[in-house]
């Protein structure tokens, strides 16, 4: 029986290909099987089509794995379903395994929760960093994203007013992520807490119709981020 392939979790980066660092190019390009996640089934997968125009995988085999972009499923037991058995007889078989993921595997990642279940069976696993949204956004914003004895807080989007408040009050700075659906009642309360002016709102970062400024209602992108900052002026 061969030894066990290694499973790869590699982020890309937040969408711009030049923004895919060197070793997760190299782990691409060298796996044996690529895991591109995608929304539903028969869908493209937005990040194996970013890491295509860096690393050299169209020749590389391809399983797609069915992430449905909710903001509120657990992506663990999703992954309990059976979903993973190709990638485990692929890594029975011997064969190292890359699955690619958006920006930071260790930052509310899809390929974090496969490369958790993987290591629970024992699977060989590894994480390749990838450069975060927020702090893709913040470098062609040229802000800072904590200056100083400033604190940083991140948070999801499945937060509510209590959360944001209770976050706003912990931490100078606040980052949350996938931000769209809280914006009729996040905005106003921003608004209350005099916090618009210091608050940019960055939307497809790094793809098609990015947005990097003030925060608005009229976006529909899953691909939200708002930077809160509360001393900066």
């Amino acid at each position: 029986m061969p030894t066990a392939g290694t499973f790869f979790a590699v982020g890309i980066g937040a969408g711009d290909p030049l923004d895919m660092t060197l070793r997760a190019r190299q782990t691409l390009e060298h796996a044996d099987v690529i895991v591109a996640p995608v929304k539903a089934a028969g869908a493209s997968s937005v990040a194996y089509d970013i890491a295509a125009q860096a690393a050299d995988i169209r020749k590389i085999p391809v399983i797609h794995l069915v992430f449905p972009m909710r903001y509120a499923i657990d992506y663990r037991h999703h992954l309990q379903s059976g979903i993973l058995q190709p990638v485990c007889d692929l890594l029975d078989a011997g064969k190292n395994v890359a699955m690619i993921t958006l920006g930071d595997v260790s930052i509310y990642s899809t390929a974090a929760y496969a490369r958790h279940v993987l290591a629970e069976q024992g699977y060989p696993t590894e994480v390749i960093a990838g450069v975060p949204s927020f702090c893709a956004a913040a470098a062609k914003a040229q802000c800072s994203l904590c200056e100083n004895q400033e604190s940083l807080l991140i948070l999801s989007g499945t937060v509510t007013p209590e959360s944001v408040t209770q976050a706003l009050a912990k931490a100078d700075n606040v980052v949350l992520m996938k931000a769209r659906r809280a914006l009729p009642w996040l905005l106003p309360l921003l608004e209350q807490r005099n916090l618009l002016e210091t608050t940019q709102m960055f939307c497809n970062v790094g793809m098609e119709h990015e947005y990097i400024g003030s925060p608005h209602f009229e976006t529909d992108s899953y691909f939200t981020t708002l930077l809160i900052q509360q001393r900066r002026k």
